[in-house]
């Protein structure tokens, strides 16, 4: 009788299991009948193909061929077609356009960065919402006009932030030599001199929200690479149910929590002063710089800082993590590094004019900056129509193109191109005709470390102060290096192109010879 019971209550179950099970199996077959038919259905191009193949089996294994060898897919392509070709990466087919047709992209306003960044992001997924666009000009004008006017104010607290960064890691461990792994911390310190800037001092200190903050860009990326590879019809699906995407989401809410009271804040005392006829009382911080240059037009508040940490945080400690690689690879470099600043901050203080003043520590991270830039492709667009470009050249609606880096290791524009040469920009500085090139926020068509053009990275000027305030307490207060060179060479995913995250480099600390702290709290 037990049996019997049993049974009856498991069939109904049972039957209800198998019509979903054939529900979705049904529903599988049409995606992927969808999928095969919009596959087949090429979108139209004039330009060859590197390595597009007949179906969408050859297409996926050519996306993910492609995710391995761009560098040597890209190189052949220029090599085979001596002009543009289209390549089929991991985000779809693009038009890979050669670095001399830079100012004939930068001219069009129909090849737009923001509807790549929408598209290629992923940016209308509910989970990716953080990579949408805000008002026009908005964020551009934000961090110009709030950040970049505000750089002199900032260095002493730059500096006094990372004193307390390394006060919390490297400090602490023994007198003699350590092995360590400088990605992580590295990452912290980046996401607490961030926070000190653009948000109430109390971010810098806040654990969950400096985690958020690194975890949140990291698991984005990793999460809109997954669904790239997954046919659109079921991605909205993937999207859904994928766990590092419910992270991304999880993280979103969190930040979301610790940001409004902040938030809520502000918005009384605005609503305040205008029911008292006063001023506001405000910080100048992010969230007033992207205030005033929304000049009233709607966003999202929450979305806004999160695109900033995203902006701010993982590219400026990629570009620190592989200047502390290749300090360890060159250690020749420490004392002349040294020296310069001794120099400069002897003269200079800690001031504005000391961080242009250190043309050396410059000219290091634009060398590191050209031998591995963040990608190896930049100036994403998306034509938003038909585009006949001043070369005759024709790009169809909805078309994506790159421009190739290939140039920032060219003999044609520099000498000994794949070797690194510390001093390289320092010749160029006192080259004429090249003197404002060499600075390390110039952007120019043969580094391209920053982008180009209109939508060259307009936070540069503060991840230039940024990195440059790091070193200098690093290579004042540490000995460095790396065992095994080959830690310095890093990797490539796509035209992406990382530092080792595995790397170690080997470090002792030393007696500085110019007091930082001291520095910084002169008035």
């Amino acid at each position: 009788m037990a049996q019997h019971d049993t049974l009856e209550r498991l069939l109904p179950q049972s039957l209800a299991n198998a019509q979903r099970e054939v529900f979705w199996a049904a529903l599988l077959v049409l995606v992927a009948s969808l999928w095969i038919a919009t596959s087949f259905t090429k979108q139209v191009s004039l330009f060859p193909s590197i390595n597009e193949g007949k179906s969408p089996w050859t297409n996926l294994k050519a996306r993910a061929h492609y995710v391995k060898n761009a560098r040597q897919l890209l190189a052949d392509g220029f090599r085979k077609f001596a002009g543009p070709f289209t390549v089929l990466t991991d985000g779809g087919r693009v038009i890979m356009l050669p670095p001399d047709m830079i100012e004939h992209v930068n001219a069009h306003e129909t090849l737009s960065f923001k509807q790549y960044t929408r598209e290629y992001m992923l940016a209308d997924y509910e989970t990716f919402r953080t990579f949408k666009s805000p008002p026009e000009g908005m964020f551009e004008e934000a961090v110009m006009k709030g950040l970049t006017r505000s750089l002199p104010k900032f260095t002493k607290a730059l500096s006094n932030e990372m004193t307390d960064c390394l006060n919390d890691s490297w400090n602490k461990l023994d007198d003699g030599w350590h092995e360590i792994n400088p990605r992580n911390d590295v990452l912290d310190w980046v996401a607490r001199l961030s926070s000190r800037i653009f948000l109430p001092g109390s971010f810098a200190e806040n654990k969950e929200w400096l985690r958020i903050s690194i975890d949140f860009t990291t698991n984005c990326f990793i999460a809109i690479t997954i669904c790239r590879f997954v046919p659109w019809p079921l991605r909205w699906t993937a999207e859904r149910l994928l766990p590092l995407c419910r992270k991304v989401r999880a993280d979103y809410r969190a930040a979301a929590r610790t940001l409004q009271p902040v938030l809520d804040e502000r918005h009384k005392e605005i609503a305040a002063a205008e029911r008292e006829g006063r001023k506001p009382q405000l910080p100048d911080d992010s969230i007033e710089w992207f205030r005033n240059a929304s000049h009233g037009r709607c966003y999202n508040e929450v979305d806004i800082q999160m695109g900033l940490a995203v902006a701010a945080i993982h590219t400026t400690s990629d570009l620190l993590v592989q200047a502390l690689l290749n300090l360890g690879a060159h250690p020749e470099l420490l004392q002349p590094l040294r020296e310069e600043a001794i120099s400069v901050l002897t003269q200079h203080r800690l001031q504005k004019t000391a961080l242009y003043e250190l043309r050396l520590l410059e000219s290091f991270f634009k060398e590191t900056q050209r031998l591995k830039p963040i990608n190896m492709a930049t100036m994403h667009r998306t034509a938003t129509a038909d585009v006949e470009l001043s070369n005759g050249i024709k790009i169809a609606r909805g078309q994506h193109t790159a421009i190739s880096s290939h140039q920032m290791w060219s003999n044609e524009h520099y000498d000994d191109p794949d070797e690194f040469d510390a001093f390289r920009f320092v010749k160029r500085r006192q080259t004429p005709g090249l003197e404002h090139r060499s600075h390390l926020v110039a952007t120019s068509p043969e580094h391209l470390g920053f982008s180009h053009g209109k939508h060259a990275c307009p936070g540069r000027f503060f991840a230039a102060n940024e990195v440059k305030i790091s070193m200098l307490h690093l290579i004042l207060k540490y000995d460095f290096e790396l065992k095994d060179i080959g830690m310095a060479k890093w990797m490539e995913f796509g035209t992406n192109m990382v530092a080792n995250p595995k790397a170690k480099i080997w470090l002792r600390k030393r007696q500085p010879e110019i007091d930082l702290e001291a520095l910084a709290s002169e008035t």
